[in-house]
């Protein structure tokens, strides 16, 4: 059922919508080693011109104080020291690392199915036993009520039988109601209709044996999406601490330039005249004060925080898992335990039930015991669906799949 609510929750589909924006942003970097076209224009009207003072009989040609300029420009990167390898770099590493995330976030769903699965069997099994009450308590209200027709009984047992006989059938009905509720919550995780009459059965295998792990050994395991998580941010801040380095080395670009003005490139034309231009640019930064190693020893700093907090879950998972051992080896011996004691307890009720039908003890000495065995069957039950979920979340702690609803209709 894990497979089948991962498929079902609508996060589900954020690693499409991941994968495809950075893609996007990937083209965007990508494009930066195309051609750079630009339409760039410009008009003004100035005070005074240049007019410089000539001998007798020379005339300097009046310029125009109106001046503007229309030009088509291009530019190619030529070599540009890596910067957009790295930066593709930087958003594929991104895009793990979001893809890791989503994992991440998903995994809790086994923890949600698993709780509201083993709900619904814990009630299941409620439910049957109040039924078996609600069953032998009829039976036992008809034999009162005909003893009290004859005389041999009073009526005070059939009304204390009807009482007993009444909240039954309501614990019975709520034990029905909470199931369907937890059944409910269960489809509504695996995305798909789950009958009421379903049969849910506990898993059998023990993990603890098959997958046994010491806990001080469990971060060595790293089977969590979590891990991969960590591995992923560790990874993507490396990829920025690389391209810092991109930010010290030239760069150099081909440029064109073709437009028409006034002026010209010809500054002494009094009218219009087109032009062009086309040469090699050079941009270089030797020298930015230091902030790129700053920036990249900031990000092998955010690198120790991302490995503290993997150290961090690896002792919280160590200890989970060692609750979890205690857990399953309590609930294990416990079992006996609660085995021998409704045993016992159904024997008390059977001679109760052959004393009360004698009539040498009362009819609530005969409820008393019957509600002792219903008592030592639902903490028989529930220990058993402790025992198995404990197993599950042992599972689930390490990372592994478990088998505890996967092959369940």
């Amino acid at each position: 059922m894990e497979e089948a609510a991962l498929r079902s929750d609508p996060r589900v589909k954020q690693r499409d919508l991941l994968r495809a924006a950075s893609d996007l942003r990937v083209g965007v970097i990508t494009s930066d080693r195309l051609p750079d076209l630009s339409i760039n224009g410009f008009g003004s009207h100035q005070s005074d011109v240049t007019k410089p003072t000539l001998g007798p009989g020379l005339i300097f040609p009046d310029l125009p104080k109106d001046r503007y300029q229309t030009t088509l420009d291009i530019s190619q990167r030529l070599y540009d020291g890596g910067d957009v390898a790295r930066r593709r770099e930087v958003e594929q590493a991104r895009e793990a690392e979001s893809q890791a995330g989503v994992d991440a976030t998903l995994y809790q769903l086994r923890s949600d199915v698993n709780s509201a699965f083993f709900s619904a069997v814990l009630l299941d099994q409620r439910s049957k036993e109040f039924e078996t009450l609600v069953t032998d308590l009829r039976a036992r209200l008809d034999a009162v009520r005909a003893r009290v027709e004859a005389g041999t009984a009073l009526r005070g047992d059939a009304a204390q039988i009807e009482a007993e006989l009444m909240r039954a059938v309501l614990q019975r009905d709520e034990a029905r109601a909470t199931r369907r509720a937890s059944l409910a919550i269960l489809a509504d995780l695996v995305g798909r209709p789950i009958d009421t009459a379903v049969v849910l059965a506990l898993p059998t295998d023990e993990p603890e044996r098959t997958n046994p792990v010491d806990p001080a050994a469990i971060a060595a395991l790293r089977q969590r999406p979590e891990y991969e998580q960590f591995r992923s941010t560790r990874f993507r801040l490396e990829r920025e601490a690389a391209a810092t380095s991109v930010e010290n080395k030239p760069r150099l670009f081909a440029f064109g330039q073709a437009g028409v003005g006034l002026p010209g490139l010809n500054q002494f034309r009094q009218s219009s005249d087109a032009f062009w231009q086309a040469g090699l640019r050079v941009e270089w930064r030797p020298w930015t004060w230091g902030s790129a190693g700053r920036t990249a020893a900031a990000l092998r700093l955010e690198q120790d925080v991302v490995t503290t907090e993997e150290e961090a879950l690896g002792r919280q998972l160590a200890r989970a898992v060692a609750t979890d051992l205690e857990d399953i080896e309590r609930l294990k011996s416990t079992l006996a335990d609660d085995e021998r004691i409704v045993a016992l307890r159904t024997e008390v009720e059977r001679q109760a039930r052959a004393r009360y039908d004698e009539g040498t003890i009362t009819t609530p000495d005969y409820v008393e015991a019957r509600t002792d065995v219903l008592d030592a069957s639902l903490v028989l039950d529930r220990h058993r669906v402790e025992l198995a979920q404990a197993r599950s979340r042992y599972l689930t702690t390490l990372g592994i799949k478990p088998r505890t609803t996967s092959d369940t209709p």
